[in-house]
């Protein structure tokens, strides 16, 4: 590590900042920090230096991190998927929110020289920009505009125009480059920083292909259209009407009155937990619960690409990046959620390892991961979305679970939008109470249908089929089984833990 990051990248000050369970990782992810920031261009590093220079001397260590995932895109879009993340600490959280929307910096006469690059004159289309510019992302920054009537349409339009930042291309591949270094170092070097051997290049390898898409304005635009179709049937999402003056550099689309979903303004309950839930319906279980053949989702739902409009509807902005949950993903996770419900550990390990690459999958201890699943469930927990991602999560880092690019990228959003659906609704459980509801509603719909189909179809909105539910409904008895043996090897090893909390045969109870 070069001398000049020491200081700001310490190690104690990073645990400070991680939930309990993951303290572990405060020195990779100082390493990591560390061959990024030393990598980057030396005027690069050394604005980043001044820039935490004129930070007052007591500023915290949150602030600090909040203000260097500024100075990069690939670390400002790191920082904004972590921003709703509740295991963080919370004044790391507040620090990193600064990110879903933070004030533009490029220069008027720079956006003014790109779309006059990209689309000639802009007098000759009668459009006429209207700064400052509203709102910079990682790799564009937005600019309204207006466009006369009669020059391409019988009434006047006020749109934005997102445009690529200069050079951003090239920045973007050079940090993905650093990124894949990031990725080697913490391979070669699982056992010495004892953390879990999971392929990190490979997993960044993944992220490279998805960030990449951030800067193909072009596939935005279809995206754009492909989630207007996708979400036509319901009123209450707006998603922004793309329109004529489209460039692989430059976004025009209709503009969206509003503010952030975390700025509501709304001061009833009742109208907080509506706007929660309908965030959860239109971006969760609207593709959970899609009967089409691949389900489209956003893959980065923060709280800057979510708009209350001042009509009181869900605008869901920036469809750079994307994903698709196919009918098998989606299948597996009514399965999953299935066998937490009916306490199979068992069932569970069997559907999420067709998911993984088999070369790498520690089946053992994808057991291991669904027993405590199913323990937290014996506990008390709901077995829904909340439940269903820390599954994930502890098969990650401990079975080595790999799963395809959008499956890891669906796991991420989800994170993302715990955080956002809580903070709007003031609950947490708002995301799996919404969830519940629609699974509920979907499966009441599907009903008389059930009688006119065979017993292993699954072409239902919930992917369930008549087996399925037979199954679970005659599985009472294993159910109830399953609880009273589980609590009673919880009960033995917690004894077992308090008599002799060393002792190995503290796990081997439950083998």
């Amino acid at each position: 590590m070069l001398p000049h990051w020491d200081h700001l990248l310490d190690e104690a000050s990073l645990a400070s900042l991680l939930p309990a369970e993951y303290v572990h990782f405060a020195r990779p992810i100082r390493d990591g920090l560390a061959i990024f920031l030393s990598g980057l261009p030396a005027p690069q590093q050394a604005k980043i230096l001044q820039a935490q220079a004129r930070l007052p001397p007591d500023s915290g260590f949150a602030r600090r991190i909040g203000l260097l995932a500024q100075s990069s895109p690939v670390l400002q879009k790191l920082g904004q998927v972590l921003a709703r993340d509740e295991r963080l600490a919370g004044e790391l959280r507040y620090y990193l929110r600064e990110l879903e929307s933070l004030p533009p910096t490029v220069p008027l006469a720079t956006i003014e020289a790109t779309l006059r690059e990209e689309l000639g004159p802009l007098e000759t289309r009668g459009i006429t920009l209207l700064p400052p510019a509203i709102a910079e992302a990682s790799v564009a920054v937005v600019i309204p505009f207006s466009q006369a009537a009669g020059v391409h349409g019988p009434t006047a339009v006020e749109g934005v125009f997102k445009v690529l930042k200069p050079g951003i291309e090239q920045q973007l591949e050079q940090e993905l480059r650093l990124l894949a270094q990031v990725g080697e170092h913490l391979d070669a070097r699982c056992d010495e920083l004892q953390i879990p051997q999971l392929d990190y290049e490979e997993s960044f390898r993944q992220v490279h292909g998805k960030l990449w898409d951030e800067v193909q304005l072009d596939m935005e635009q279809r995206h754009l259209v492909q989630a207007k179709t996708f979400f036509a049937d319901e009123p209450q999402v707006h998603i922004p009407a793309l329109l004529a003056h489209c460039t692989s550099r430059v976004t025009a689309m209709e503009r969206i009155f509003g503010g952030k979903v975390t700025r509501h303004g709304l001061n009833q309950p009742g109208q907080k937990r509506k706007l929660a839930s309908l965030i959860a319906k239109a971006l969760v279980a609207k593709s959970v619960f899609s009967k089409s053949e691949l389900a489209l989702f956003h893959g980065d739902p923060h709280a800057g690409n979510l708009f209350f409009t001042n009509d009181g509807r869900l605008a869901i902005l920036d469809w750079s990046l994307v994903g698709a949950l196919g009918v098998r993903e989606r299948v597996a996770i009514v399965q999953v959620l299935l066998a937490a419900l009916t306490l199979d550990a068992q069932r569970i390990a069997r559907v999420l390892a067709p998911l993984a690459d088999p070369q790498r999958l520690d089946e053992p201890a994808l057991h291991a991961v669904a027993e405590r699943g199913v323990q937290r469930v014996r506990g008390g927990q709901l077995p829904g979305l909340t439940w269903l991602v820390g599954l994930l999560d502890d098969a990650v880092q401990h079975a080595q679970l790999r799963v395809s690019t959008d499956l890891m990228l669906f796991r991420k959003s989800l994170h993302t939008l715990q955080g956002v659906v809580a903070d709007v609704g003031e609950s947490s459980r708002q995301l799996d109470q919404t969830l519940s509801r629609e699974f509920l509603r979907h499966f009441l719909a599907e009903w008389p249908q059930r009688w006119l189909l065979p017993p292993h179809a699954r072409n239902f909105a919930t992917r369930l089929s008549n087996f399925d539910v037979t199954q679970t409904l005659f599985s009472g008895s294993l159910t109830l089984a399953r609880f009273w043996t589980g609590r009673a090897l919880d009960t033995l090893e917690a004894n077992v833990s308090r008599v002799a909390p060393s002792a190995p045969c503290a796990d081997a109870t439950r083998a």
